[in-house]
């Protein structure tokens, strides 16, 4: 099984660089796949390098996939108040 680990970390990386200016509070990231687990693990690893500890991260591993073999991503940065300072969705397949 190969799993799309370094995509996912790249354009993960590429999103918390476009927000880090605006200083987000909160980034939510959400998984839909059948194998949501590694890739969740992946995401966290860039939030743990790039966010400071002052942001709250929400990871989540919706289970299952839209079709099989393709893997979804979608992370969401919200700023005071709960305001969304931007959003981004990406697909993935094997």
């Amino acid at each position: 099984m190969s799993l799309p680990l370094n995509s996912l970390a790249e354009v993960t990386d590429d999103f918390v660089a476009g927000v880090l200016q605006r200083a987000p509070v909160r980034l939510e990231a959400k998984v839909s796949s059948a194998d949501g687990l590694p890739l969740l693990c992946a995401v966290e690893s860039v939030l743990g390098r790039r966010l400071s500890r002052a942001t709250a991260q929400e990871l989540v591993w919706l289970n299952g996939a839209p079709t099989p073999g393709v893997h979804v991503l979608q992370l969401q940065a919200f700023g005071p108040g709960n305001s969304l300072l931007a959003e981004a969705r990406h697909e993935f397949t094997r």
